[in-house]
């Protein structure tokens, strides 16, 4: 009694949003900045709980 499981991937819904760069209301590169900024805090945020973590006592 042998199944065999076929698995079909649609990407229909994953196209990507069209933005149209003149109709943003902030810079362009803001959200790649924020994006790098969040980034670097969770970093340090953990960096912080290893520290902590490790200190003995």
């Amino acid at each position: 009694n042998t199944s065999f499981y076929v698995w079909e991937y649609y990407y229909d819904y994953l196209d990507p949003v069209i933005v149209d760069e003149k109709q943003l209301k902030f810079n362009k590169y803001s959200i790649v900045i924020v994006f790098w900024i969040g980034l670097a805090a969770f970093v340090v945020f953990l960096g912080l709980i290893l520290m902590h973590m490790a200190r003995p006592g």
